[in-house]
């Protein structure tokens, strides 16, 4: 059912709720109203009789009550049912319109109801009734007037008769009223949906600019839906980008290759030759998985998978593992000198020691060699400071501001092998841990700094864990 046919739907149930609960409230006081008036008319027509019955005696009650006048009482009017009692309840007399009214208890009626107001069934009509003491008379008794509840009760049903009419003209109209202000609500919103299947089938580039009333949830919906078209086509783009620089990163070490093994068949060798053409193709190999394994972690930087456990770790020994893990690639690299006081922070050992790794690799392959790769560690400032230098030649003042960027190779480190994605890896490493990579100089020594939140002593293990 669309939102609009609800609301129509609620506005109509919630009106004739609220007229139904109106109208019987209106009706119940209505009937307390008349019941009190009545009441009170009663009790005092009642000490009327009462004072006249203990002078007159029966005969009070024998002749038909008098409504002439000019201005005859309505009470009077209503008022025409009397009949005295003795204490046991035995008729002593009555009015002509009881005519042998039957003793109080086939009434249904007991003494100790004196003086409050009751009903009772009387000859197949409900009269509404007093039942006084007759103070002054000779003997005890007991004087019950009543009143016709007809007049009071045709009333009420007229009353509610009317409030059923009023419902039925009040449904179709809430119904009518309730369709026009969710079409009203429901344009923008069924506007923004239309642009939204569009954008689903591939059209990019919709304007989202709801029609009708612009209503303040409406135009937020809007906005919301414009920065997420916006990001969703930056995603699709940046997918269209990675795939086309990964199919070129990946074309030139497999034509190596494949250009190599052929190269091996083509005429029967000796076996150190298949030993040298194997080891060649090994290196292309170990290239090709070093470049799949940054194609996955880039492509896994993207989405919100499960986090890996957070540990508490120290940095230099995620400096020595990232160490070990540079030289059993390159084991003919240039040394690497660690130099500084510990630190420690939390995080992702792998992810860390990844980013460390490839700090290191780039400071090997772009060093002149003539010194040893520097790394200097420090806790400055509740931060723990990882600086790795080299003595290489520097970042061309054109490339710094898209070093980090993947894929992107200056001109002169296009001839080194890499796909230009581990300085992009290891920034957003440190930025997912809340830190940070940046370039400090872009002359000699080449110098990187990462910059992650230390722990305190508190949260480090205990030694020997």
């Amino acid at each position: 059912m669309k939102l609009r046919h609800r609301l129509a739907l609620y506005f109509a149930l919630g009106g004739s709720a609220l007229l139904v609960t109106s109208r019987v409230a209106t009706v119940v006081s209505f009937r307390r109203v008349q019941e009190y008036e009545l009441d009170r008319g009663l009790r005092a027509r009642a000490r009327e009789e009462g004072s006249a019955v203990a002078m007159v005696g029966r005969k009070a009650l024998e002749a038909e009550y008098d409504a002439a006048g000019d201005e005859p009482d309505p009470l009077e009017q209503l008022v025409t049912y009397g009949a005295l009692y003795r204490v046991d309840g035995t008729l002593v007399a009555d009015t002509p319109s009881f005519a042998h009214a039957p003793a109080l208890h086939e009434l249904g009626i007991a003494v100790t109801q004196r003086g409050d107001c009751f009903d009772f069934d009387f000859r197949g009509s409900t009269l509404r009734g007093v039942l006084v003491e007759v103070v002054g008379a000779k003997e005890k008794q007991y004087l019950l007037l009543a009143a016709s509840r007809r007049d009071m009760d045709a009333d009420a049903r007229q009353l509610l008769a009317v409030g059923w009419w009023v419902l039925a003209v009040a449904i179709p109209a809430s119904l009518v009223i309730g369709w026009w202000f969710g079409r009203r609500t429901t344009r923008g919103i069924e506007d923004l949906a239309s642009s939204a299947r569009r954008v689903a089938e591939g059209e990019l580039g919709v304007r989202f600019e709801p029609g009708g009333a612009r209503d303040e949830e409406v135009t937020a919906l809007a906005s919301a839906m414009r920065e997420m078209e916006g990001r969703l086509k930056m995603l699709v783009e940046t997918e269209r980008r990675f795939a086309s620089h990964a199919a070129h990163e990946l074309r030139s070490p497999l034509a190596v290759l494949r250009g190599e093994l052929e190269l091996a068949l083509r005429r029967p060798r000796q076996g150190a030759e298949y030993e040298t053409f194997l080891r060649d193709a090994l290196d292309d190999t170990k290239r090709l998985a070093n470049l799949a394994e940054n194609l996955l972690v880039v492509a896994r930087s993207g989405t919100r998978a499960s986090s890996p456990p957070l540990e508490v770790l120290s940095v230099r020994e995620l400096v020595d593992d990232a160490i070990a893990s540079s030289r059993a690639r390159a084991p003919d690299a240039p040394p690497v000198v660690v130099e500084g006081h510990d630190a420690w922070v939390q995080g992702a050992r792998g992810d860390l020691v990844r980013m460390i790794r490839n700090l290191v690799d780039n400071a090997i392959e772009h060093g002149a060699g003539a010194a040893p790769v520097c790394l200097r560690v420090s806790r400055v400032d509740a931060q723990a400071r990882i600086v790795v230098e080299n003595d290489g030649p520097g970042v061309p003042e054109e490339d710094c501001g898209r070093i980090f960027e993947h894929f992107h190779r200056g001109a002169d480190a296009r001839a080194i092998s890499g796909a230009g994605l581990g300085l992009g890896i290891a920034r957003e490493v440190a930025v997912r841990h809340g830190g940070d990579l940046t370039l400090d100089s872009s002359a000699d020594p080449t110098r990187f700094i990462v910059v992650l939140p230390s722990v305190t002593a508190a949260s480090r293990p205990p030694d020997g864990t």
